[in-house]
């Protein structure tokens, strides 16, 4: 395994560890009781939280320690529920030594009070709750969900005021309170970053809109050139955030995998599949966009093993077609076998240009897949055609059922993990 491969697999750990250092400082002399446990859960749920944030910025160096960001985003999401629920418990184990005296002394402790650095921690849990279940149980237009992230930030600044100025461990504690301060300040600065002013600190390109296409499977292509001459830089298979001005569309970023192969000429393809999506053959010539990325390791040029099958579902073919469309002399090499699986021959998009990418490669296998005839792609259907199965490299993407239910058939037929990699958009 290479350093990068190594790296990749540690934002996890990374998060765990950043989350537990503060039990650490106090573990000295610490004695377990009810109460103590909840101030452990506390500090880690607070640093959990912190990390969270930071997560939440996009930035590029901490995609490396993630199998690309959209395992970061993965992250994002699961020790954001973890931390409200360790945040959660706090005071209600706290609560715990006034319930000793009475059920009316521990409502009282749980209420907002006089006490504004306990009132603080209660407001801050408060918009957390709020703030998830919008995230969980509300069906919400995008750019409503995105707003009411902006409130995690507020409840953080709430979270940071209680945790300084409630006393304990912190204050008691030069260590730790260094520790939680630098890790608390990395998170509002990014999230200043993000939130606040991304429109004049987060790089991005300038791109106007030369043309847009449909295709099928209601799928537009739409080509852009820069509108300054500087054009972004990007690997085969790679996304980015794009945020048109247009009449057509509201103004937020959504990520989009490149379709073409090199910035001069660049081209997404986007499938009408939602409020946003739908709107997109409004586009008209001369509207803008801008660009932030790249992102993601989905690429060919990232694997050394140059025996791979593609495997495309649906919009799945967009990264698909940014590689196929990169295949040159120096990747004669590559042997690929590409399956592009759709619902019936109508949903084959850019076939025509695909065959002809094949008639040039001739270590390039296209098979076009359709379900109404075939039934549904698997493992084993794959096996039954493929030489050498276990000693290629598969990529795929597609829709999440199908993407999670390849993966189990390829594992339980003995396929490695590290070699199966997938481009899934869980970007919470």
């Amino acid at each position: 395994m290479d350093k990068d491969n190594i790296l990749r697999n540690t934002g996890w750990w990374i998060i765990i560890a950043l989350s537990l250092i503060p039990v650490l400082f106090i573990l000295p002399g610490l004695s377990f009781s009810v109460s103590r446990i909840g101030d452990i859960l506390g500090l880690t749920g607070f640093s959990m939280f912190a990390v969270v944030i930071i997560l939440s910025g996009r930035i590029k160096f901490i995609e490396k320690f993630f199998n690309g960001v959209n395992d970061g985003y993965t992250a994002h999401h699961f020790f954001g529920g973890l931390a409200f629920v360790l945040l959660l418990f706090h005071p209600l184990l706290l609560a715990y030594d006034y319930l000793l005296v009475s059920v009316q002394a521990a409502a009282i402790f749980l209420l907002p009070s006089a006490d504004w650095t306990q009132t603080f921690g209660t407001i801050a849990l408060a918009v957390m709750i709020a703030t998830l279940v919008i995230t969980f149980y509300m069906k919400i237009r995008y750019q409503v969900w995105k707003f009411s992230h902006k409130f995690m930030g507020l409840a953080f600044g709430f979270a940071f005021f209680h945790v300084f100025f409630i006393g304990g461990d912190i204050s008691l504690n030069y260590g730790l309170k260094i520790y939680l301060f630098v890790l608390s300040l990395t998170a509002i600065i990014i999230y200043l970053y993000r939130s606040l002013f991304s429109s004049f600190l987060v790089k991005t390109y300038r791109y106007v809109v030369e043309d847009i296409k449909p295709f099928e499977d209601k799928i537009w292509e739409v080509s852009l050139k820069p509108a300054h001459g500087k054009a972004i830089k990007f690997k085969p298979g790679q996304f980015a955030f794009v945020k048109f001005s247009s009449k057509a569309l509201s103004q937020e970023a959504h990520p989009f995998s490149f379709s073409s192969f090199d910035g001069e000429s660049l081209k997404i393809a986007i499938k009408e599949a939602g409020d946003y999506t739908k709107k997109v053959g409004g586009l008209t010539k001369g509207d803008t966009a801008d660009i932030e990325g790249p992102f993601g390791i989905f690429s060919f040029k990232n694997i050394k093993n140059e025996n791979q099958i593609w495997i495309a579902g649906g919009v799945g073919i967009t990264p698909f077609l940014s590689m196929l469309r990169s295949l040159g002399e120096k990747d004669r090499d590559y042997k690929i076998d590409f399956y592009f699986s759709v619902k019936d021959k109508s949903c084959l998009a850019f076939k025509d240009e695909i065959e002809s990418i094949a008639r040039i490669n001739k270590n390039l296998n296209v098979i076009f897949w359709t379900t109404d005839t075939n039934g549904f792609i698997s493992a084993e259907k794959i096996k039954s055609q493929t030489t050498s199965l276990m000693q290629r490299d598969i990529l795929i993407c597609g829709p999440d059922v199908m993407m999670s239910t390849l993966k189990k058939q390829f594992l339980n037929l003995g396929f490695e993990k590290g070699n199966l990699h997938t481009e899934e958009f869980k970007l919470y």
